[in-house]
């Protein structure tokens, strides 16, 4: 079926059921309520262009999900749950903990074969994203989250080098009085989740807050083991998230803490005569291997933010350690890495209409890496062995104003990326591959929002840098050391139109259309002599649209839902080779559809997520791609009991209700066609929260 058809046909049954839900969710809410009851819907603050602003007046693309206000329970399994039609947004869900879930936005991050690429990411003030622009999301966990914020488009003149745009993750801010809560959630697939949190946010008026929460997940997988029977693709993981804040002076002192431990099997991709098999098994080669991952992760910041004398300031460190261990095929891949970083920005108001903010950032992040052959999962003879350095710096400037009714910001970042490395292992016919290379950028960006009655209109230009990560520089295909000296950054630009508003009290709307001209896109690929093992190289250049539209509001009382529809249309001009001249670019979904309903009742509470995601290229030539695919998913939870200050809450949640089998994510331009990552069939899961203030 081709990708138009299976738009045309399989888009409008999504749009139909969550219609006619919705529908009959607002027709019995509304027979509890008067037709003059107005609906209110709430307004959001977003702080991710560093300015706090009205989401509804920003000029950029920008979305917001309040996750603390879930009427049941998120669970840890998977960071996809929480970000479910967050508009612009695609998440493909390997299911695969030893190579994480795959963010891509606006076609940004699709590259990626494990951890995220082209979008940057900040959890509590501490950036996931590392120098290099390489990110990684084990460390979040999904149960403790409280809010998401997502600015689309390049975010290099807010945060500095990423293409796809910005996500800002903040842990649950702890409510006033004392809190002591245990989730635990029990399912298929051997999903043992335990999740305790204790609180404190005091009496809510500047007194000192606090709060930490440790989850322990342990899965069995769902991917059969074709050599010994059982499954391959297990892991049991361990986040602990830790938050203190308190007045200091005049502003606001926040320190945060998170560790992790993690150890996950990785079952690998499947080619297509594979998929049609029920017990979806990992791939043989993987399991004699013991292709996998092994993390040890701790960070720690600080930040304060408050008045300085006539202006704000805000000052920030970080630093963060991580061990990995991850055997993939052929190789054993050990890195051990220490990143720190600082931020100071003043800013302030100048003749009372323009509001003005500057900075500087420096980071810099040290990896020792050593690769060894794969002797069946146990390190073999020794084949690399380096230090890798990235020392980044980065001024920025930024200011908005007010012209009669229009609203204008803009800023400017100037980053500069160095790259070192020093290799250890020499020896006769293995020269000494040292070397160095710095990457810079101007990367400026403007934009405007005029209101027009109940409705926002707003555009922006921007442009960006991307450049490759330490991974990425010293997987060369002739296996050398040192960094590829063929690997280039990206660069482009980016425009974008839209509109936002309400219509009545209840619906909120937003339809944005982008255009973004890149050069030197960085692609994946493979080669026979070391299959499962990916490499990089740059397209000439290529060009990313598309159109992204929101929907969000309440039908009534106790009714409500959110929708995004994101269809992307990213090709090459001129591609990495003469044969992918003029396709769609591999690894990202055209056209994609996400609704979630809530509906609250005095006796349960419950959630029906609609996913439909069209047909998806997964190589360069445009010869194969993994089929669309429809999904529906359930939780329903009871009403919380209450007693004095203790609550009990149950709940059950139904993963692909019914049964549909389908490609959860893909591996772009693999060797001998193992392209797709089969997701899990229908799953149950029950869950119960426990919770006591004193």
């Amino acid at each position: 079926m081709n990708s138009d058809f299976s738009m045309t046909l399989r888009l409008p049954v999504a749009a139909a059921l969550s219609t006619l839900l919705l529908t009959a969710a607002g027709a019995h809410a509304q027979q509890e309520e008067s037709d003059t009851t107005v609906v209110q819907i709430p307004p959001m603050t977003v702080e991710v262009l560093r300015a706090p602003t009205s989401g509804a007046l920003s000029p950029f693309a920008v979305a917001g999900i309040d996750l603390a206000a879930a009427p049941i329970p998120t669970g840890g399994a998977f960071l996809a749950d929480a970000l479910r039609a967050l508009p612009g947004l695609e998440v493909q869900n390997r299911h695969n903990y030893a190579v994480g879930e795959r963010l891509s936005v606006r076609g940004f991050g699709a590259r990626s074969q494990f951890g995220v690429r082209g979008l940057r990411a900040v959890l509590d003030g501490i950036p996931a994203t590392l120098p290099d622009g390489q990110t990684t999301l084990d460390h979040v966990d999904p149960a403790s989250l409280g809010r998401v914020e997502l600015l689309r488009g390049p975010g290099s003149a807010w945060w500095g080098n990423g293409a796809g745009g910005v996500l800002l993750l903040e842990s649950r801010a702890p409510a006033p009085g004392q809190q002591i809560d245990a989730r635990a959630i029990m399912g298929a697939l051997g999903r043992r989740e335990l999740t305790a949190r204790a609180a404190n946010g005091g009496d809510g008026a500047g007194s000192p807050s606090s709060s930490v929460a440790v989850t322990h997940l342990r899965w069995d997988g769902f991917r059969t083991n074709p050599l010994a029977g059982g499954t391959y693709g297990e892991a049991e993981r361990t986040i602990l998230t830790a938050r203190y804040g308190r007045d200091v002076g005049a502003g606001t002192l926040r320190v945060s803490a998170v560790g992790l431990d993690l150890d996950a099997e990785n079952p690998g991709s499947l080619p297509a005569d594979s998929l049609d098999d029920p017990d979806r098994s990992a791939w043989g080669n993987n399991v004699r291997q013991g292709t996998g991952k092994t993390v040890r992760q701790g960070q720690l910041g600080a930040s304060w933010r408050g008045p300085l004398a006539s202006h704000t300031a805000e000052v920030a460190a970080w630093g963060v350690a991580r061990e990995l261990r991850n055997p993939i095929p052929g190789t054993v891949v050990e890195v051990d890495r220490v990143v720190a970083g600082a931020r100071v920005a003043v800013g302030g108001v100048v003749g009372g209409t323009l509001d003005w903010g500057a900075g500087v950032e420096a980071e810099v992040q040290s990896d020792d890496r050593l690769n060894f052959g794969n002797d069946d999962g146990r390190n073999g003879d020794l084949r690399l062995d380096q230090s890798e350095r990235v020392r980044g710096t980065a001024l920025f400037l930024r200011g908005g104003t007010s012209l009669g009714a229009l609203e204008v910001q803009g800023a400017v970042r100037w980053d500069a990326v160095a790259f070192r490395v020093d290799d250890h292992f020499v020896a006769e016919g293995d020269p000494d591959d040292s070397g160095r290379r710095t990457l810079d950028a101007l990367s400026p960006s403007i934009g405007v929002m005029l209101p027009v009655g109940s409705v926002g209109l707003f555009g922006s230009v921007a442009s960006f840098l991307e450049t490759p990560t330490t991974t990425e520089l010293a997987n060369r295909p002739e296996g050398s050391g040192g960094f590829n000296p063929d690997i280039e950054p990206t660069r482009g630009w980016t425009a974008e139109v839209g509109a936002r508003g309400t219509a009545g009290a209840r619906l909120g709307w937003e339809i944005v259309a982008f255009r973004t001209a890149l050069d030197d896109e960085l692609v994946p690929f493979e080669v026979p002599s070391d299959p499962g093992r990916t490499f990089f190289r740059n397209a000439g250049t290529s060009t990313h649209r598309g159109v992204e539209l929101a929907l969000n509001g309440r039908l009534g009382a106790g009714v409500a839902f959110r929708s995004a529809l994101t269809h992307v249309d990213a090709r090459f001009d001129e591609g990495p080779t003469e044969a992918s001249d003029g396709e769609v670019i591999p690894g990202r979904v055209p056209t994609r559809f996400e609704t979630r309903v809530t509906v609250q009742r005095s006796a349960f509470n419950a959630e029906v997520d609609l996913s439909w995601a069209d047909e998806m290229p997964v190589d360069d030539a445009g010869e194969s791609v993994a089929p669309s695919w429809f999904r529906t998913d359930l939780r329903v939870g009871l009403e919380p009991l209450r007693s004095g200050g203790a609550v009990i809450e149950p709940w059950a949640e139904i993963g692909n209700l019914f049964d549909a089998s389908y490609v959860g994510s893909v591996t772009v331009n693999a060797f001998g066609g193992r392209y797709y990552e089969p997701a899990p069939g229908r799953t149950l899961s029950v869950g119960l929260r426990v919770g006591f203030r004193p």
